[in-house]
């Protein structure tokens, strides 16, 4: 059991998470995978922004803008450190530090969502009204 998948059991959510052979570690990727437009994809973006980690989750067919936000993307290292998670399996919620998040614009509300279970190769569906309940 996956970081991802004991907190959504421990919290009751009822999330399906689902796992694949192929890696949906870009938003392409899970797009591809699963035959869905990639606007449908969430991607969870770590960045740090003065002294503090921020998560923005984006749709996958758009880019944050790290001028507009004063910041930088978190690499590899800090993104596991701070999520518990490695890039390619970054959920938008349940990670081991407590996040200050933010949706951007850009998700379709009336279109069901897939984002990272937890692991690169791991999905799960979800509405933007639920994500944003979640968050």
């Amino acid at each position: 059991m996956n970081l991802f998948e004991e907190y959504t059991r421990t919290n009751n959510l009822d999330i399906e998470l689902i796992e694949t052979d192929e890696s949906t570690r870009t938003a392409q990727d899970a797009a591809n995978t699963h035959n869905v437009p990639v606007s449908n994809i969430v991607k969870s973006l770590l960045t740090k922004v003065g002294n503090n980690f921020v998560l923005y989750l984006v749709p996958g067919d758009k880019r944050l803008d790290l001028e507009n936000i004063g910041g930088r993307m978190a690499n590899a290292d800090e993104v596991k450190e701070i999520t518990g998670y490695s890039i390619g399996g970054v959920p938008p919620f349940g990670h081991i530090t407590r996040l200050e998040t933010h949706i951007m614009d850009g998700f379709d509300s009336s279109k069901t969502l897939l984002a990272a279970g937890g692991k690169p190769n791991i999905i799960f569906k979800i509405t933007l009204e639920k994500l944003e309940s979640l968050i």
